[in-house]
């Protein structure tokens, strides 16, 4: 981990194409989500993610998924309150030359309306190869 500007510890991040095309250019290139996901993904590739935005996800959430281990970050990364962040990124841990990164498994909006996938129920079906409901 690296030490950014203001003395918080960075973290690199690692998105590889494919996972950022099933899981932000199938979002219409206008839409506040897509804007919002390119917008954080240039500082993430540059300068990783601050160790202070990243959280661990529920284990086990009320809506069926399973995430344990894996760790998420509300976006716009820098937009205050968390609580009004309306979507995220979540990130499986691991290694890259030899030190800790993660790498980016979903994206999607926190709680959307009926009928659309959450963030989370997207990282459970890359993780578990379907979504909770199935």
């Amino acid at each position: 981990m690296s030490t950014g500007r203001r003395g918080s510890r960075r973290v690199p991040v690692v998105i590889d194409p494919g996972v950022w095309r099933e899981e932000v250019e199938r979002l219409t290139p206008r839409s506040s989500a897509r804007v919002a996901a390119e917008r954080e993904r240039r500082r993430l590739e540059s300068d990783g993610i601050a160790e202070e935005l990243i959280e661990r996800c529920d284990a086990h959430g009320r809506d069926g998924t399973r995430l344990a281990g894996l760790l998420k970050a509300y976006v716009p990364l820098h937009q205050a309150p968390a609580s009004e962040r309306p979507f995220g990124f979540v990130f499986r841990p691991g290694r890259q030359q030899g030190v800790s990164a993660v790498y980016l498994a979903a994206f999607g909006e926190r709680h959307p309306r009926s009928g659309t996938r959450s963030v989370y129920e997207r990282a459970h079906k890359r993780l578990h190869g379907r979504y909770p409901d199935q």
